[in-house]
């Protein structure tokens, strides 16, 4: 418990700013840690494309969209929540999902052979900037 008491300690200290202090002999806590982010801000949505086109047995269609969430230096970023509109012929949905370990996400929308959309509308719910312009934010194919 002495141990468990000592890094709650240090990761309070951690917090306020205090320089880090020896535990044991040898063991300190570092003080150099990322205090906002694991991520290089701005964020960008880049690959955004069809990764399938499914025909069902009804006779409907299923579109799989995919985009990949990357920090400023490439680095794909996972874990993160997407917010996304996505329209088809005959509704609109608006869905959130999570990047994979590879940064990547999908959506998909079931209905009739036509035109389908969408639209990233936001990344991490706000909490780190994303490069609107240097984004693929909007997609539109047909099914």
């Amino acid at each position: 418990m002495a141990i468990i008491r000592r890094l709650r300690d240090a990761a309070a200290r951690a917090v306020t700013g205090e320089a880090p202090q020896e535990m044991e002999p040898g063991f300190t806590v570092p003080d150099d840690l990322p205090r906002d982010s694991l991520f290089q801000q701005p964020l960008v949505v880049d690959q955004l494309g069809v990764k399938a086109v499914e025909e069902l047995e009804d006779g409907q269609v299923r579109v799989v969209f995919r985009a990949v969430v990357r920090d400023a230096v490439g680095k794909r970023c996972p874990d993160l929540a997407v917010d996304a509109e996505v329209a088809g012929p005959e509704r609109t949905a608006t869905g959130q999902g999570t990047t994979d370990l590879m940064g990547a996400i999908l959506f998909r929308m079931v209905g009739p052979r036509g035109t389908y959309s969408i639209r990233i509308d936001d990344v991490a719910a706000g909490a780190l900037e994303l490069d609107r312009d240097g984004s693929s934010l909007e997609l539109t194919t047909e099914a």
